[in-house]
């Protein structure tokens, strides 16, 4: 969806939440509204700038009134969330056509066997820092010992098991690892998909994930 104006006062409550002031582009606040909104992390972030230093009056003006007020500004965007349906995003959004890009970055892929296989729920997000890991490391270093690793397990809420886990399932999403068998697991596919948003069959786009990686950390930080 687009942006609309009257959504402003829902980015001025996250601007005004403390500690007052932007919030990262990834941090979790910031995606939570987002995908309330069904807007890129990006314009909310570039809405919260303007919040800093607006060059509109009717801004200025919209920012004066609420930003001083929080509990005028807490009714407003109930009545907001109300009108836009947004408790029930299910319902106000069926029969609309929602094109979901970075939603689905936090959104499980493994729910239906997570239980079966032991594992954590994973998302799309979680596996694109755990690729970024992949290429800082090299496979004698994809072991629960690392401190690389670990450190992975610990802003994801994971164990350094799992972190080896999708470790070792990108081994087979490599086309330069050479493996004497074939995987059969659950999250081959999604870690494949993951993949190939950032490798090709020759090359890796190493920047583009790693400063996706290194914005999104502020999603569990």
């Amino acid at each position: 969806m687009d942006w609309n104006e009257e959504y402003w006062p829902l980015v001025i409550q996250l601007y005004e939440k403390k500690p007052q002031g932007i919030k990262p582009m990834y941090g979790y606040d910031t995606v939570k509204l987002a995908v309330e909104l069904h807007i890129q992390p990006k314009v909310i972030y570039e809405k919260m700038f303007e919040i800093r230093q607006p060059s509109r009056p009717s801004l200025r003006q919209l920012i004066d009134s609420l930003a001083g007020n929080h509990k005028k500004l807490n009714r407003r965007c109930r009545q907001l969330r109300s009108l836009q349906g947004m408790g029930n995003a299910d319902e106000f959004f069926d029969g609309v056509e929602v094109n979901e890009t970075f939603e689905t970055d936090f959104k499980p892929v493994n729910a239906p066997t997570a239980l079966i296989t032991r594992r954590p729920l994973y998302t799309p997000a979680m596996l694109i820092m755990i690729l970024d890991l992949y290429f800082r490391l090299v496979p004698q270093t994809m072991v629960t010992e690392t401190p690389e690793v670990k450190e992975t397990a610990t802003l994801l809420g994971i164990t350094p098991q799992d972190v080896c886990d999708i470790l070792d399932i990108y081994t087979y999403c490599d086309p330069f690892m050479k493996h004497d068998d074939s995987l059969i697991d659950p999250m081959l596919p999604p870690c494949m998909r993951v993949w190939k948003r950032f490798c090709t069959a020759d090359n890796a786009d190493i920047t583009t994930l790693s400063n996706l990686a290194q914005q999104m950390k502020a999603y569990w930080t």
